[in-house]
């Protein structure tokens, strides 16, 4: 099932996009499949899980679901100790 974060979305227009974590095209998102899924009000960067559904040739998002903390990968960490001294370290690395 793709995963995505919510590009953006105008509930005046009824529609917004959802920008896929695969590096795909921007899917479109219509206010009644966000109704149908009854999430809470979106924001911008929420992270979604959906299915793609056709119409002729128009793709867009449907079976929303708001992706849980915990599957959200963590933001990388440094490989070096944020307190560790950078050039004593790097002298180390490269044995200087």
């Amino acid at each position: 099932m793709p995963t995505g974060k919510l590009k953006w979305f105008d509930t005046a227009k009824g529609y917004g996009f959802i920008k896929p974590d695969d590096g795909s095209p921007d899917v479109f998102l219509h206010l009644n499949k966000v109704t149908d899924a009854n999430l809470p009000t979106l924001q911008p960067g929420a992270p979604l899980r959906y299915t793609l559904g056709r119409q002729g040739n128009k793709v867009f998002a449907q079976d929303l679901s708001l992706v849980p903390d915990e599957a959200v990968a963590p933001p990388p960490q440094p490989m070096i100790d944020s307190d560790a001294d950078f050039e004593t370290e790097f002298e180390k690395e490269w044995g200087l």
